[in-house]
């Protein structure tokens, strides 16, 4: 016999409560990252001449972005353009001709993996 209450199965309901909470927990992600790979960033020393450039420019434009799609959470990192140009950060990763490749982005993601899975996982 029944025990005088019912269950029903909202399955909507559910997977609306889990992406609001991944939302949240990505957002967590995104500020995580930016702010290690921040700290990476003004840590670097070579070349002295860009210093300045570094930490006045491409600091201020690291930022990140959470996007939501129907299935999925893209959390972005990264340096955004300027009208100055689109390439801020590119060179000081990926190192050029004048100077060595100084990875200040994705030591943030691959060093972390772990925390990053946890913090995904609102712990």
């Amino acid at each position: 016999m029944s025990a005088g209450y019912t269950l029903t199965w909202k399955p909507d309901e559910l997977t609306k409560k889990i992406s609001r909470e991944l939302v949240a927990n990505a957002e967590i992600v995104g500020k995580f990252v930016e702010t290690d790979a921040r700290r990476r960033l003004l840590a670097i020393n070579d070349p002295k001449w860009g210093a300045k450039y570094r930490s006045q420019v491409v600091a201020r434009l690291l930022t990140y972005e959470v996007e939501t799609k129907p299935k999925e959470v893209i959390i972005k990192v990264g340096v955004r353009a300027s009208g100055s140009g689109r390439h801020h950060g590119f060179f000081i990763e990926f190192g050029s001709r004048t100077a060595p490749a100084h990875p200040f982005l994705r030591p943030s993601v691959y060093e972390n993996k772990a925390k990053i899975v946890s913090l995904l996982a609102g712990k």
